[in-house]
């Protein structure tokens, strides 16, 4: 089986978190003896190649892409993210090779409802606004008569059923399929007591959906529990909300603040000294960073919203009402009175990503759907 794989993004070694789940896959695919080809759609007139991890990409426009299919000839095209940029893809590929689009959110969903915030930068708002309105004009157009051998893959059922909602219809020929966790590289070893201390946030800071706001104001609670001290924060990440938001928290002696990328190798790495991840969030499709830190063994910090509910629950998670910072510091305050209830919950966490979304379970099922969309 020979699979093109069109990407909205694909890491590079100046932009590691540039799209890492579409990345993930084509390793898994490739383990697995299938022919895959990357093409970065993007907007520009040359043509131009790279290398990344041991996976070619090369990167050009529309016209370029349909050349590279029609020399290929492949069994089956895999579009990530695809939104109103990809229609003129879709459309030359109707009737030719039969292709599935991985919707991860913000493709469909209005997005930046959470992403932004008019009152604090009403540019970005505005800009933000207009590019879902673009997107969901080109969706309620192209889905309303599907092409044929078109399918549409969604992360979880909130995320179907959230652009639904936008469209306004039923989405036809579509299928709930989350992102696979690497069980592999985000390894289970069992947390020792002293690691419910540790907690990690590896986040980042680009819009207000991933709630860094929340990890800040629980942090300023946990200040009056009698094992504060005790407790180690770590964050990591990058984007412009980075210093405005933890400047509150940046002088306490237990807190510390890397602004920088870091990979997934190293993103294990970091799983494997702490015991609890600290994720809030005000939107997910799926949410693969908290999986892939469950995957680990650490319990996560996050909140009952979205498509959290499908990917954990309460006993192996903390799981806070909607932007309740008090209940994630009252969350971590429990584990950290509680070593056996931390290491039940860390188990869980492993266990459950094991028993649902691991690479091993999801790939099969992702090959199965591209090898039924070739025939």
């Amino acid at each position: 089986m020979h699979l093109f794989v069109v990407t909205r993004g694909y890491p590079s070694e100046e932009r590691l978190y540039n799209h890492g789940f579409v990345h993930r896959r084509v390793l898994a695919y490739r383990e697995r003896g299938i022919r895959t080809t990357v093409f970065w759609l993007r907007r520009q007139k040359e043509l131009t190649r790279y290398s990344y991890d041991g996976v070619d990409v090369i990167v050009g426009p529309t016209e370029a892409c349909l050349e590279q299919i029609e020399k290929t000839r492949p069994d089956a095209v895999a579009a990530h993210a695809p939104a109103d940029d990809f229609g003129d893809l879709f459309r030359a590929l109707a009737g030719k090779v039969r292709t599935v689009g991985w919707i991860y959110g913000s493709e469909i969903m209005p997005f930046y409802k959470v992403t932004e915030r008019e009152a604090d930068d009403a540019a970005r708002w505005d800009k933000a606004k207009a590019t879902f309105e673009r997107r969901i004009d080109f969706w309620r157009d192209f889905l309303s008569e599907p092409e044929p051998g078109f399918t549409l893959a969604f992360v979880s059922h909130y995320a179907r059923a959230t652009a639904e909602q936008a469209v306004g219809f039923p989405i036809r020929n579509s299928v709930v399929l989350p992102s696979p966790i690497n069980t592999d590289l985000y390894a289970f070893e069992p947390k020792s007591p002293e690691q419910r201390f540790e907690i990690l946030s590896v986040r980042p800071f680009s819009d207000w959906r991933y709630a860094n706001d929340l990890s800040v104001a629980a942090i300023l609670q946990l200040r009056d529990h009698p094992r504060f001290a005790d407790m180690h924060f770590r964050f990591v990440g990058t984007g412009h909300l980075f210093e405005r938001t933890l400047l509150p928290i940046r002088d306490l002696p237990n807190v510390t603040c890397e602004e920088s990328f870091v990979p997934q190798q190293e993103i294990a790495r970091l799983h494997r000294g702490a015991g609890i991840f600290l994720c809030p969030t005000r939107d997910d499709a799926q949410g693969v960073a908290r999986d892939e830190a469950m995957s680990s063994g650490l319990v996560v910090a996050t909140n009952r919203v979205a498509a959290i509910p499908e990917f954990a629950d309460d006993d192996s998670a903390i799981l806070a009402p909607p932007e309740d910072a008090s209940a994630l510091a009252e969350g971590i305050a429990r584990l950290v009175d509680d070593p056996s209830e931390f290491e039940r919950r860390s188990r869980n966490a492993a266990m459950r990503i094991r028993a649902t979304i691991a690479m091993d379970l999801v790939i099969p099922r992702e090959l199965e759907l591209l090898a039924a969309s070739s025939t």
